[in-house]
């Protein structure tokens, strides 16, 4: 199966975004249900290694991550792939780090990528015209300050992904709540 784990938004956070990719006339948006900032993506994995780690999520014993979203970041390089909110907040770097080592107690190896809290809001196809690359510098060019006020994001999710050609359904598998 194909898994990640994530910290699920607050409310508060995700009306903004839903509004904010109203205004992007390019791609195609992140539907709000999968809106998300991924922990760690875990590829395929085995349905036991999925029940050891939901198991191990359990075990988190971690405060609310003030979660602060700020800045716009395209990821892929000279071939825009996603348009990202950036995201920070006292704990996230050590959240990721447990839900890593987690995965790892479980027997799920785990890439070598470097950490950058965002969340996804909108995807790209892989080829785009000159117009849409101009739309979505002027996009960049009027929102790129986005910013959000901190709000406290309590809930870490065990996601199984389906890809699908319309976008992916994620369906959870497990949850912890994190708790003062």
């Amino acid at each position: 199966m194909r898994a990640f784990v994530a910290l699920d938004l607050p409310e508060t956070l995700v009306e903004p975004i839903t509004r904010l990719q109203a205004g992007l006339s390019i791609g195609r948006a992140v539907p709000e249900d999968n809106l998300h900032l991924t922990l760690a993506f875990l590829g395929d994995i085995a349905e036991a290694d999925a029940a050891a780690l939901a198991d191990l999520m359990q075990t988190i014993a971690m405060p609310p991550i003030p979660l602060c979203l700020k800045g716009l970041d395209i990821f892929g390089g000279r071939r825009p792939a996603v348009l990202s909110v950036m995201a920070s907040g006292d704990g996230l770097v050590r959240l990721h780090d447990k839900i890593a080592h987690l995965a790892r107690e479980a027997g799920i190896q785990l890439a070598r990528e470097r950490f950058r809290p965002h969340v996804t809001i909108a995807r790209f196809r892989r080829e785009m015209s000159p117009r849409e690359h101009q739309r979505l510098g002027e996009f960049l060019a009027l929102n790129g300050t986005f910013a959000l006020d901190a709000a406290p994001a309590d809930t870490v999710t065990f996601y199984r992904s389906h890809l699908r050609e319309a976008g992916a359904i994620h369906e959870p598998l497990a949850q912890c709540v994190l708790r003062g």
